[in-house]
């Protein structure tokens, strides 16, 4: 399965190019005037991407630089 961990997760390349798709979808609508489609799709993509940025930090523990 492309794009998609063991654990279920995805790989940050996918979720990017789902975003890129989205905006040039957005883009597309609004260039001919129509309703712009939600934006929640691309929310929930970003918060994918922070949950990735996170899982990759380990997390300081207090008193350590």
């Amino acid at each position: 399965m492309g794009g998609s961990g063991g654990d279920g997760t995805r790989d940050r390349d996918t979720i990017e190019r789902e975003l890129r798709l989205l905006a040039s979808v957005r883009h597309a609508y609004r260039e001919r005037g129509g309703a712009l489609p939600s934006v929640s799709q691309m929310d929930s993509l970003l918060d994918e991407l922070l949950e990735l940025g996170r899982r990759a930090r380990p997390e300081r523990v207090a008193g350590n630089s």
